[in-house]
């Protein structure tokens, strides 16, 4: 098999220090986006929250994003109403399309819950999309927390 590459750009290295607060109210290690590379359609991190955490409730402008379950498990809602509910965990992928309310309940009262988080905005924070409207702790009683 025979194919020519051009390179657009260089190769980029990021070791980032310390996790942030993401928009969200989620721990990010942010690794590729568009601030720490020269991604204009990409982004990948590492996303968590600690024991007994869960997100802001919320929705990604116009892109898609995908989950890959590293450490602990979470019940993750969605929906208009977050009237559907699954649970993600080690090992499980997750696709969540544009426009889709979410939140996540990390399972765990007493270890936190980690996930490689891929999104096709490299500038994905700055179109997050809080909806206030929503908490109201609607899914906390059936959250199914395993401690």
């Amino acid at each position: 098999m025979e194919f020519k590459v051009e390179w657009d750009g260089d190769v980029t290295l990021v070791h980032p220090e310390r996790e942030q607060r993401a928009k969200q109210d989620v721990n990010a290690l942010f690794g590729v986006n568009g601030v720490t590379t020269p991604s204009k359609h990409l982004s990948l991190l590492v996303t968590s929250l600690g024991p007994g955490e869960k997100s802001n409730v919320h929705y990604h402008l116009e892109h898609e994003s995908a989950l890959y379950g590293l450490r602990g498990s979470v019940h993750f809602f969605w929906g208009a109403e977050l009237e559907h509910d699954l649970v993600v965990g080690v090992g499980d992928f997750l696709y969540i399309p544009p426009f889709c309310p979410h939140v996540s309940y990390n399972r765990s009262l007493t270890g936190d819950a980690a996930f490689v988080t891929a999104r096709t905005d490299a500038f994905e924070q700055e179109r997050v999309v809080l909806l206030p409207e929503l908490e109201d702790d609607r899914c906390k009683p059936r959250v199914s927390y395993v401690d």
